[in-house]
């Protein structure tokens, strides 16, 4: 009775969070089974692609869907009856299938019609297929087994058959992250034990946070299906498993600070009632203001253009929201409850040889910095910006599928078009011309041969009917680029065609004509320049949002600037030696265009706790003690929880490098240095030497002691 009196306020909020995840997931689905593709490639209506796409489907119906390609292949030599059986068995399947599938008809095309799908050593072929649009990633992944199943049954058994292009890619994709999401949670909170338990010789401690990360990744797993059922908005497979690793990273790193000042409390033999009540009272301001940042950052990316980095607001905005929440209530109520046990084997009470030991390095380490301030600040300052600038150096891929493993099918089957066709038939244009009149043959060829003469073409041709149904006056010509599609030179070359469309269309003698370039290339090019943009726009409100952030926090001016400033560089830094590992070390041709703005998002957010964290302590020692004598408090009484933290949460990130998605590989990779440098250089040495070395301007225009 006495156990349920003292610790009645927190059993009821632990009761709360248990009903709320009990009540959620009786109805709520999980978040991963309501993931689904990207509209528009990620990109605005007003794209030019995505109006390309759009006329492309006004005009040109049967156009519509999302293409396989079942790629046929014999390294021997394709023979012709082998050809025709294979032909003849996909196109009965295919048109066999429950859902509406559209198939070419190779079969019914005379030889010359077939050429463009047959490579020139005659060893591979391929079957385009539109599947339906807006069917959801699980049942395309199903679909698409039950029809390799039965192809496999009758096709001729030394042919090398494989199912690639966008519905391919988003079965392998699907099942791919299907697989790793279990080991990555696994990992992650199996990693987080092993280093609880390495740092703090505490079992009940190293349960106590995955206990309560697991409430909460509950609750946000079926918050955002919830929320994806009714469409509120799309769901990304890949923000999912990032969430997961914040998640549980960040309720550790809550839990390390609650845990450090329960401590403190404790050692000045408070009962542990009341421990935690002064605990929860300190804390609460760098926990709301950290959390508070972090939200607020994620919600900076609502104003990007490009959905896969938009589709990240709100799936971080309720994680990080529920995050928050827990780390001021369920947190503090699950170490309430545990007591003094928390601590087992060791005594909070008592000072342990150990612990005293490990203080001293960080007291140590804040005498150094406080007494050498330049010293200490300025060699630290020259590697970041060495590595900083290595950032020029940065060449982007825009091909997602050199992010994924080889043995992929759908990448097998890449490979295997990329190796017998050229570079621009694996991922082919498509001009739309819309006259405002009917157009002739004679200016539809017109046009043909100035899009084939230009030095950017290899090939432009008409396939079939140019011609729209019921629309004269508008016609398509496909167009094979000589750059491979994915580079950045043929998104130059697709924004040169665009440029000079009408000095195109004048000299094919088509006056007043509108025209568009769908395809991917085009769409990438799109991406590209919202990529770009999207980076500015958002690095540059992420930068004035947290800053205004700490400057409520530090109630200064100054401070703020400095504070971000390190750890921008830190980002820097992170970024550049990121591609001097992958691209100088590792040999890779280029990191994803998507890792600078993933990158600085998480970067920047998450190292701005541990500035926040020590900032608040030092605030907090320098009303009863000089400045210099403040910031070596500040280093000793938060270096052993702040580093720990870090080391976990940099820890948890690097399990993203396990992952077989190299974009994932190289995120995990950026973000675990950056943590790293931001908790054991820039956190406990650069900032403070700057404190010291401003003195009574650090906190301007609050004076100091």
């Amino acid at each position: 009775m006495k156990f349920l009196k003292e610790k009645k306020r927190w059993l009821a909020i632990l009761l709360c969070w248990l009903i709320g995840a009990a009540a959620l997931s009786s109805f709520a689905p999980g978040a991963k089974e309501q993931t689904s593709p990207n509209k528009n490639a990620g990109l605005p209506e007003t794209a030019a692609s995505i109006q390309a796409e759009q006329a492309l489907k006004e005009y040109f119906p049967s156009s519509e869907g999302v293409p396989l390609f079942v790629v046929v292949h014999d390294k021997a030599g394709l023979k012709d009856n082998d050809v025709e059986k294979a032909i003849t068995h996909i196109e009965k399947v295919m048109n066999e299938a429950e859902e509406e599938l559209t198939v070419v008809p190779l079969s019914k095309m005379p030889q010359q019609g077939r050429a463009s799908f047959f490579s020139e050593d005659k060893t591979t072929f391929f079957l385009p297929v539109l599947f339906p649009q807006g069917m959801e990633n699980k049942g395309v992944k199903t679909k698409l087994d039950e029809l390799k199943i039965e192809i496999a049954n009758e096709i001729p058994v030394h042919l090398d058959t494989y199912f690639t292009g966008p519905v391919g890619i988003v079965a392998d994709t699907y099942e791919m992250f299907s697989k790793a999401d279990v080991v990555l949670i696994l990992a992650t909170v199996g990693l987080i034990f092993v280093l609880l338990i390495a740092i703090y010789r505490s079992p009940l401690l190293a349960f106590i946070p995955l206990i309560g990360a697991g409430i909460v990744y509950t609750i946000v797993d079926k918050l955002i299906g919830l929320m994806g059922k009714y469409d509120w908005f799309a769901i990304d497979s890949q923000s999912l498993s990032i969430m997961m690793i914040l998640l549980f990273a960040i309720i550790t790193d809550y839990s390390l600070l609650i845990f450090g000042r329960f401590r403190e409390e404790l050692e000045k033999d408070l009962p542990t009632n009341d421990a935690m009540k002064h605990a929860v009272n300190f804390v609460k301001e760098p926990v709301f203001f950290s959390g508070g940042t972090v939200f607020l950052s994620m919600l900076t990316l609502f104003f990007a253009v490009y959905e896969p980095y938009r589709g990240f607001a709100p799936v971080f905005a309720v994680a990080v929201a529920c995050m928050l929440i827990a780390g001021l209530t369920l947190m503090p109520s699950l170490f309430a409850i545990a007591g003094e046990k928390s601590f087992w084997p060791s005594n909070p009470r008592k000072r342990a040889i150990k612990r005293a030991n490990k203080e001293k390095f960080w007291y140590k380490l804040g005498r150094f910095v406080t007494e050498k301030p330049w010293i200490s600040f300025i060699p630290i300052v020259i590697v970041l910006i060495f590595f900083t600038s290595m950032i020029r150096q940065t060449n982007y891929s825009f091909n997602l599928l050199d992010s994924f493993p080889q043995e992929m099918s759908s990448i097998q089957g890449y490979n295997q078009l990329n190796d017998s066709f050229s570079a621009g038939a694996i991922a082919p244009s498509t001009v739309i011309i819309k006259a405002k009149k009917k157009l002739s043959q004679e200016q539809v060829q017109n046009l043909v041969d100035e899009l084939d003469h230009l030095d950017s073409v290899s090939k432009a041709e008409v396939q079939g009917e140019p011609y729209a149904k019921d629309h004269q006056n508008v016609a398509k010509i496909n167009l094979v680029l000589k750059n491979n599609p994915y580079t950045e030179n043929a998104f130059d070359d697709i924004e040169n065609l665009r440029d000079d469309s009408n000095k195109i269309l004048k000299a094919s003698n088509i006056d007043g004509a509108k025209l568009w370039i769908s395809g991917e290339t085009a769409q990438n090019a799109d991406i590209r320049n919202a990529s770009h943009g999207d980076e500015i726009r958002i690095i540059s409100l992420m930068t004035v949002l947290i800053m205004v952030m700490l400057g409520i926090q530090t109630r200064s001016l100054l401070a703020p600037v400095y504070m971000m400033a390190t750890i921008l560089l830190s980002f820097g830094a992170a970024l550049g030696f990121t591609v001097f590992f992958f691209q100088d070390l590792l040999g890779y041709g280029g990191i994803s265009y998507r890792i600078p703005l993933y990158t600085f998002v998480f970067l920047v957010a998450l190292g701005v706790d541990y500035s926040i964290m020590l900032i608040s302590r030092i605030r907090e020692e320098k009303e009863r003690l000089p400045i210099k004598d403040a910031v070596r408090e500040g280093i000793g009484k938060t270096g052993g929880v702040i580093s720990s933290a870090g080391l976990i949460l940099a820890a948890t990130f690097a399990v993203l490098i396990t992952q077989p998605v190299m974009e994932l590989r190289v995120f995990g990779f950026a973000v675990a240095i950056g943590v790293i440098v931001d908790t054991f250089i820039v956190r406990p040495i650069v900032i403070p030497a700057l404190i010291v070395i401003l003195g009574k301007y650090s906190f301007w225009p609050k004076k100091v002691n």
